[in-house]
């Protein structure tokens, strides 16, 4: 692991600065002549299209599953979304940039035809051309129409270009995948730790498919995911967003990490590390999971807790999907050395750490700023986090148990609901439970064969187990549920002075509303005092389906139309 991370890192730096003749900005990107001759050039190429910027995972901010204390709303989130904000613009450059190098190095790799083996070229050729693919797939998904070139452009060129219809791109990434998917290996070598596959292909354009509603597409894309025979959902929920299961068969791929070599989640002065631990550990208690993400966990009848008889407000960890405590910690439960106690009267806990009660900072009474929601993630989240005050693990682009459901959401669209399906979705369920997806007595097996039940029973599905993944902002605007989802408020524990110690720690006078996709709202909670607001979502549907295009873009080519609305 640690050797693959240094071949990748050193490979990106040598590309990036050691070729001065490059330039592989989106606007202009000229070939060189001269330095892709031999493999070992052709690979220091390829490895730069694995530039960890590249893998665009969406910022689980942007939906109603997270929130930053820090930040209170963002651009989507508040609506105020623009050509010149700074994400759509760091998504646009960055993937042109991909795109650009993916062009030059195959316009030039046949300079390296005689003295490389031709399998070996067409593997190189293989991951450029996925890849290349795969940002143009993310470019579609969240600007429309978009410039479209394979060929390398002069910066005169650059600025003459228009938008492509992005039905008729779609058709050049499905037509891409199609083909290079039998050039890839059906996995790697524990050397060649997560390039692309032919798993990675096909799992690609089932994401797309599904995104553009080509059903048909998405359902045989991921059954050949599924009969490449090489994928397996992993036994431990919780354990698999682990460092040590970053090499499991059920990450098709993944972008390694290294506290080693500086390439973490964090920014320069450590907010995301910081802003997931508790503050006992040392953090912050900032980016934390709101109440709308675990309330839509079912109890273990397989009833939402607005209908189960098994929900206990005042007991909420209890009798429920044994994703809600891999995902959300619970309270008074060991985490990170301290024991997790926000309740406004525990202004001591105990710390197996320390090996003695300490003040608790993770409950407001202490500290101002513990969790407003009293939440904290548990996901993804090792001791490492505390003790480094950083993080590594690897950031997945596509899992398993994610074509599975997506499998089983193609086919539930088209109205092909059999024994397959519920399989699919079984297999997901069974594996949070720990049982094997047959033993059915000891799991809320779905058993239902109706569309408009399995379709609500799907997305709750999805947002339990692929939370934090960054799936949930595209997943809400494909199905056309942002409206209803961003269109919200966020709320949280009352104040310690106003708390009612009775109703600890959400209130049994009212009960959140949890309709039939798993959207929540908690108009009765606050009504009935038991909550109150930390931040109002708004959401625009007549323009926030697609991103604005960059406004610099547009002032250096007035050919490149604007999205409706901005």
């Amino acid at each position: 692991m640690k050797n693959y991370i240094y071949y990748i890192l050193f490979s990106v730096v040598v590309f990036l600065s050691g070729c001065e003749d490059l330039d592989l900005t989106p606007d202009s990107a000229s070939s060189s002549g001269n330095f892709y001759s031999n493999q070992a050039e052709l690979e220091i190429a390829l490895n730069s299209l694995y530039e960890k910027k590249l893998f665009k995972i969406d910022d689980d901010t942007w939906t109603d599953d997270h929130w930053n204390r820090g930040s209170g709303t963002n651009a989507i989130t508040n609506g105020t979304i623009n050509s010149e904000t700074s994400f759509p613009r760091n998504y646009w450059d960055h993937l042109y940039e991909g795109i650009a190098r993916a062009n030059t190095l195959l316009k030039n790799m046949e300079s390296a035809g005689n003295n490389t083996e031709q399998s070996i070229l067409n593997r190189i050729e293989a991951e450029a051309r996925v890849l290349r693919a795969y940002y143009y797939s993310v470019l579609i998904t969240h600007f429309g129409n978009v410039v479209f070139t394979t060929e390398i452009l002069t910066l005169e060129e650059s600025l003459g270009v228009q938008r492509t219809d992005k039905n008729n791109i779609k058709q050049f990434i499905y037509d891409e995948l199609d083909q290079m998917a039998p050039l890839l290996p059906i996995e790697f070598s524990d050397s060649e730790l997560m390039r692309v596959t032919r798993g990675f292909a096909l799992g690609i354009k089932t994401r797309l498919a599904l995104y553009m509603k080509d059903f048909s597409i998405a359902r045989d894309a991921a059954e050949e995911v599924m009969n490449l025979g090489v994928y397996d959902l992993f036994e431990d929920y919780h354990s698999l967003f682990q460092k040590a299961n970053t090499r499991d068969n059920e990450i098709i791929f993944s972008t390694p990490q290294s506290v080693e070599f500086g390439v973490t989640n964090n920014d320069d002065v450590g907010t995301f590390t910081r802003g997931h631990i508790t503050r006992n550990s040392g953090g912050w208690g900032s980016q934390i999971p709101t109440w709308s993400m675990m309330d839509v966990y079912e109890c273990i009848d397989g009833l939402t807790i607005d209908k189960s008889p098994l929900y206990d407000p005042h007991d909420p960890f209890a009798s429920r999907d044994p994703r809600l405590t891999a995902s959300i910690v619970e309270f008074g439960t060991s985490h990170l050395g301290f024991d997790y106690q926000p309740h406004p009267d525990s202004t001591e806990v105990w710390s197996d750490k320390l090996a003695a009660r300490v003040s608790n900072k993770d409950t407001r009474t202490n500290a101002a700023f513990a969790s407003y929601t009293g939440l904290v993630w548990h996901k993804w989240v090792e001791q490492d986090w505390a003790d480094n005050q950083d993080s590594d693990n690897a950031r997945i682009v596509l899992r398993y148990a994610d074509i599975l459901l997506m499998y089983a959401e193609a086919k539930i669209e088209l109205n092909e609901i059999d024994i397959s399906v519920l399989d699919a979705i079984n297999s997901v369920r069974a594996r949070a439970y720990g049982v094997d997806f047959n033993d059915t007595g000891n799991y809320p097996a779905v058993t239902t064969l109706d569309q408009a039940a399995l379709r609500g029973i799907l997305r709750r599905e999805r947002r339990v187990e692929l939370v934090h993944e960054g799936l949930r902002y595209m997943d809400l605007i494909r199905w056309d549920l942002a409206n209803k989802a961003l269109n919200t408020t966020i709320v949280g524990l009352p104040n310690p002075a106003n708390q009612d110690r009775s109703q600890w720690p959400f209130t049994d006078a009212a009960l959140p509303e949890i309709d039939e996709n798993g959207i929540v709202t908690h108009n009765a909670v606050l009504a009935a005092g038991g909550a109150r607001v930390l931040a109002t979502f708004t959401f625009d549907v007549n323009k926030q389906n697609l991103w604005p295009i960059p406004a610099a873009d547009r002032l250096l080519n007035e050919n490149l139309t604007q999205n409706p609305g901005y």
